[in-house]
């Protein structure tokens, strides 16, 4: 048998209460009945109420002290109130919205009104609380794949670390006694475990983007550094494209302060975007300059197919390819992009990209003045032009 609902009503005029009471009863409500709000905030402890009605003006402890108290209650504070006021002044019940009623009744009190008004309050209370439970399921369900994501990205480092390192030792070994079959077989185990290895740091920073800005180890980095380790992690995948890579720095010696390993991370990443989806010996021109401001900007531009405009936004959505098929050509998690956003965030940067159907692509990242060190002059180039490729 279900339960009646449960309500309170808080009236220091008994008649007022036993009226309310026989009309609630009516209707199929359960009714506590209390004389002030001090005797109101007693009875609700542990009594299951779901709707107060109470009267604003009441020795004692009045609605509007009633009210506030329940909103500083973790047991209370969701619970609707309906407050009672006779009062013809609109700052009554204005204060008495201020302090967290729900809705409210003016006297004399239209019966009929009264229990619609229950009605609704009752039912858009229930519709909340659903939505809080709803909420509350799905922040932990969040909280959960973050911590899973980076448990199995923790755990799978340490034996995919082994199987890349005895690859590269079985591969040496073969190699030194001319068996080239199985030193082609080794490659491959290394290959996948290299792949393998940077899906999971992807997926580790991914989940570190999530939860807050990516931490960053911040140290003075000298440009060509930056952009030398960056082309060494794509110089494979360079190589199996035939690809031209024109690199255009303005200041080799330029200093940056930024995490090294981040930033060429994010500039190899956007290499390998136009490896991915550029046809064989697609020409790419990976390049620097500063701006009026003194900002850094970093350029990746292809002359590959581009992006239609529609699709520029999802392009940079975690997990999103433009074709998220099984059956798709291009390979990855579609986190490529998106990484490279939460880099350039941590380091305070900006990140761009222009894409247009048969114009190729051009991104940019984008540093604060403040990031960059002043041993050459700066050359009137503005990000915008960069990223037009204008300057290029």
């Amino acid at each position: 048998m279900t339960r009646a609902t449960r309500i309170l009503i808080v009236d220091d005029d008994p008649l007022m209460r036993e009226i309310a009471s026989a009309k609630l009863a009516d209707a199929g409500y359960a009714t506590l009945t209390a004389e002030n709000g001090r005797d109101a905030l007693g009875k609700l402890k542990g009594a299951q109420v779901e709707l107060v009605i109470a009267d604003l003006d009441m020795p004692v402890m009045t609605g509007y002290a009633l009210t506030e108290a329940m909103r500083r209650s973790k047991d209370l504070r969701t619970t609707p109130v309906i407050v009672i006021t006779g009062s013809e002044h609109a700052e009554a019940v204005e204060r008495a919205f201020a302090v967290g009623a729900t809705s409210f009744v003016a006297k004399p009190v239209n019966w009929t009104l009264l229990s619609h008004a229950v009605k609704f309050v009752l039912k858009a209370a229930r519709d909340q609380r659903a939505l809080r439970i709803a909420r509350d399921q799905a922040e932990a369900g969040a909280r959960f794949r973050d911590s899973l994501m980076s448990l199995m990205s923790h755990e799978l480092r340490t034996p995919l670390n082994a199987i890349i390192g005895f690859g590269q030792i079985l591969g040496e070994q073969f190699e030194r006694n001319h068996d080239h079959v199985h030193r082609e077989y080794a490659d491959y185990i290394v290959d996948g475990g290299r792949r393998l290895l940077n899906s999971v740091s992807d997926m580790l920073l991914a989940s570190d983007a999530r939860s807050g800005p990516i931490a960053i180890n911040d140290v003075d980095c000298v440009l060509h550094d930056i952009f030398d380790l960056a082309l060494t992690q794509t110089e494979k995948s360079t190589a199996a494209m035939d690809a031209k890579i024109r690199l255009a720095v303005h200041d080799p010696d330029l200093e940056v302060r930024c995490d090294r390993q981040l930033i060429a991370r994010a500039i190899s990443k956007l290499i390998d975007n136009s490896l991915k989806f550029g046809e064989r010996g697609v020409e790419i021109i990976v390049a620097s300059m500063r701006s009026d401001a003194g900002d850094l900007v970093i350029v990746v531009k292809d002359n590959g197919p581009g992006i239609a405009p529609e699709k520029l936004r999802a392009a940079t959505q975690p997990f999103t390819q433009l074709d998220m098929s099984l059956r798709r050509s291009k390979e990855g998690l579609g986190l490529g992009l998106p990484l490279v956003r939460a880099i350039a965030s941590a380091h305070g940067a900006r990140f761009r990209l222009d894409a247009n159907p048969g114009k190729g692509a051009c991104a940019a990242i984008i540093f604060p003045a403040a990031r960059v060190g002043v041993k050459s002059v700066a050359r009137d180039v503005e990000p915008e032009q960069a990223m037009m490729g204008r300057a290029s």
